[in-house]
């Protein structure tokens, strides 16, 4: 009998160590989890951090692109006109990578909806609108003046 108990606990001590090396396991692999989900995290937040710092350069070229143009609607230099082109091509790719980067890509298996837009989305149909109108609203819009003559 003393035989049969030894045989006992030898095969319990056997489960109980199969049962740690496999709970051994699991730890490594959640471990392994935990690592790859902190490395998406911080890959997650540098491609957000890329998203925003080309925003800022789209921003940026745009607000160049205008100042140029504004120079050029008072000389006509060619090399302003070259500054131009060159930076409305910076900003057109730019905004195809910032596109790119962030889902906004037209893709033609997304249905139109469900693309984000660059543009503000319309106010909700179910909001209050209020219309002021003033008091010479319901007057003629663009009355003459009255002429009165020298004499």
């Amino acid at each position: 009998m003393s035989q049969k108990y030894l045989i006992r606990i030898a095969e319990l001590e056997r489960l109980l160590s199969e049962q740690a090396e496999a709970l051994r396991q699991k730890d490594q692999q959640l471990s392994l989890v935990e690592e790859t989900e902190a490395f998406l995290r911080s890959a997650l937040a540098r491609a957000e951090e890329k998203i925003e710092e080309d925003e800022r350069e789209i921003e940026h070229l745009r607000a160049q692109i205008e100042k140029l143009r504004r120079m050029l609607f008072g000389t006509r230099s060619e090399k302003l006109r070259r500054e131009v082109e060159q930076a409305e091509a910076l900003l057109k790719q730019r905004e195809q990578d910032s596109d790119r980067y962030s889902g906004r890509e037209d893709d033609p298996q997304v249905p139109r909806q469900l693309r984000q837009s660059r543009h503000r989305r319309p106010l909700p149909e179910h909001l209050p609108r209020e219309i002021n109108c003033h008091e010479r609203c319901n007057s003629d819009p663009h009355p003459t003046p009255e002429i009165r003559s020298r004499g």
